[in-house]
């Protein structure tokens, strides 16, 4: 521990005795800052006007207030002084109540011996500082928290930003280009011109109205941080949403398979929210394949969690592409927004749970998702991947 400055931390005295007093500071004013009293009230008065004492040793039996309660006074204007009672033998049963409370840390029987007692009060003024340490190292590390917490969502900001810019920028450049040339184009018969730029134009038009509606729905999503948990048969959530993405899976000549365990226990989940996840996967397998199997498995890994995978015969994804998958705006499709997996990401998360990725080029991908039985009852654990 480091080395203390005692006289750094001053103490106060208090005894309605004058003697009493003069003693205390003849024996300790060498070693220690002392401050005196010989009622509460003054002591009180001392301690509003020196924040800085950070010990009192009080006689219990005086007038008007008893040692007692001004250490209960002393406890309420200022809780971190540490607290000592000076009392005879006698005051025993009264010296355990106060103990009990809370009120007292150390007492001190009467008739003291000095060298004792001065033992007493460096253990007390030790006691202060480690305390003050410990909470300003809490302090510093719950600030530190706080700036990390600040940093990752400016960098969180700034991806956005960066990414929105980038895909706003390109079709901009379309536009821009048509409304430069319309001017130029209005006395000449070129229909292959209005033909082919306004509908580009317009396409692009679309897209980044497309964009900023994917961007608000995903910032709605990521406000809304409450779940509305609901006992679900998760076999049941994937099939009917299968259902749904048949259709569109059969345009592409890719069929739909379900590999569900009977045993699933029900778990608690957003229902709206998971089978938006569910969704997302499903149309990314859609988009990554032609012909073949989407295959869409579910398994207990133990009491606590489960598992869903969707995998796909499709392309597959880079390592490259790998490292990004999950960043906004990156998206491999030619119309598409990159905020899906995002937004997968983020549900998965509130519901305390995990999402991985297996891909192998030209072989197909594997989404896994992990989670919970009940995101309420169990602390996050470590992700497996």
């Amino acid at each position: 521990m480091t080395e203390i400055d005692f006289k750094q931390y001053p103490i106060l005295f208090v005894d309605d005795e004058d003697l009493a007093v003069s003693s205390l500071k003849k024996y300790f004013e060498k070693e220690f800052t002392v401050f005196t009293a010989t009622q509460g009230d003054e002591a009180l008065d001392l301690i509003d006007r020196h924040p800085e004492i950070v010990l009192i040793l009080t006689d219990q039996r005086m007038p008007k207030m008893t040692g007692i309660e001004l250490l209960r006074k002393v406890m309420e204007k200022r809780p971190d002084i540490i607290r000592m009672l000076m009392t005879a033998f006698t005051d025993l049963k009264t010296l355990i109540n106060a103990v009990n409370l809370g009120q007292v840390y150390q007492y001190v029987e009467k008739p003291y011996e000095p060298s004792q007692l001065k033992q007493y009060l460096k253990s007390g003024i030790e006691r202060y500082f480690l305390i003050k340490e410990r909470d300003g190292l809490y302090s510093e590390k719950v600030g530190t928290m706080q700036k990390m917490a600040r940093m990752n969502r400016l960098e969180a900001i700034g991806i956005l930003a960066a990414g929105m810019a980038h895909e706003i920028n390109n079709p901009l450049v379309a536009i821009q280009t048509f409304l430069e040339m319309a001017p130029k184009k209005r006395t000449e018969a070129d229909p292959d011109f209005w033909d082919t730029f306004h509908k580009v134009a317009t396409k692009d038009v679309i897209r980044i109205r497309k964009i900023v509606s994917k961007l608000l729905t995903y910032a709605k999503n990521k406000k809304e941080t409450r779940l509305f948990l609901v006992k679900t048969d998760l076999n049941k959530l994937i099939k009917e949403t299968i259902v749904l993405l048949e259709k569109e899976a059969a345009k592409k000549k890719l069929l739909i398979k379900g590999e569900f365990i009977s045993a699933l226990p029900l778990i608690s989940l957003d229902i709206e929210k998971m089978k938006q996840v569910i969704i997302n996967l499903i149309l990314n397998a859609i988009h990554a394949a032609s012909e073949g199997f989407i295959t869409i498995k579910t398994a207990n890994l133990d009491e606590n969690f489960v598992q869903f995978s969707i995998s796909d015969t499709g392309i597959g994804i880079s390592e490259e592409n790998m490292e990004k998958l999950f960043n906004p705006f990156f998206t491999t499709k030619e119309a598409g927004t990159g905020l899906g997996l995002m937004t997968c990401h983020d549900i998965i998360d509130k519901h305390r749970g995990f999402i991985n990725v297996k891909s192998v080029l030209s072989k197909g991908t594997t989404f896994i998702i992990q989670l919970p039985v009940d995101p309420e009852k169990h602390e996050r654990r470590k992700n497996p991947r």
